[in-house]
């Protein structure tokens, strides 16, 4: 089964926004073509040398600064035990992937983690691991595909296990989120937690505050059950305004 990843990016040399896009022929991760489509041109192949490092296709992209960025795992392929977690960042002036860029935890398959960007050009990641299932989010201080930094205090550290259900998890398949900073809050979007219930599923907004307060807000019934609604907490614009 073929998977493609695509993200929307910006060439500070040529002042043009382009489109990455990579593809996954096997399920051992990362190991097709990567290809790249320059706005106003046609697609053309990129000579990377192939990662040992893969995407899950439940993760998604995200784009800050004019870069992209990913949840990556060490390939493991053959091996019993899950990969080191990782950022990968995709740099659209140079066109190439940087370094493996530390992340202020390892997760498993099982955790539910995310990214979002955050206005000021940082970049924010979530965390919820499956076991103890508090929610905790950080923040960059600095960010560029070669170098990555994390504020040393964690914007958000909360449980919703008294909150809202004592087993309570945001998806795997979703984490959607964004925060914003001035007003310490973090809004997640998922479904309403029902598993064995046949009536219809909704999606919900959790506003969710650093000092742990919570409300909940109604989104509508669900069109597909486990696709929580997706957040797109920034998109460049390709006009620029006059």
């Amino acid at each position: 089964k073929t998977r493609s990843w695509y993200a929307l990016g910006y060439d500070k040399s040529s002042n043009s926004h382009k489109i990455l896009r990579f593809r996954e022929y096997h399920s051992s991760g990362v190991s097709g073509d990567f290809t790249i489509y320059d706005l106003g041109s046609s697609w053309r192949d990129l000579d990377i040398t192939p990662r040992d490092w893969r995407v899950e296709h439940i993760h998604s992209g995200v784009s800050v600064n004019g870069n992209a960025y990913w949840l990556a795992t060490e390939d493991e392929t053959g091996l019993d035990e899950f990969g080191k977690t990782f950022l990968v960042g995709f740099d659209f002036t140079r066109e190439t992937f940087g370094p493996r860029l530390p992340l202020p935890f390892q997760h498993l398959p099982r955790d539910t983690v995310s990214l979002s960007a955050v206005r000021g050009g940082k970049l924010a990641a979530m965390f919820q691991p499956w076991d103890s299932l508090g929610v905790k989010i950080w923040v960059t201080n600095k960010i560029e595909p070669d170098a990555l930094s994390w504020e040393s205090k964690v914007f958000l550290s909360v449980s919703l296990k008294q909150s809202i259900h004592h087993m309570f998890q945001f998806m795997v398949t979703g984490g959607s989120f964004f925060i914003e900073e001035e007003m310490k809050v973090a809004v997640f979007f998922d479904e309403e937690f029902a598993p064995r219930s046949k009536k219809p599923i909704f999606n919900l907004a959790y506003i969710i505050g650093v000092d742990g307060s919570i409300k909940r807000v109604d989104l509508g019934e669900s069109a597909r059950r486990g696709f929580p609604p997706l957040a797109c907490s920034y998109l460049p614009s390709l006009i620029q305004p006059n």
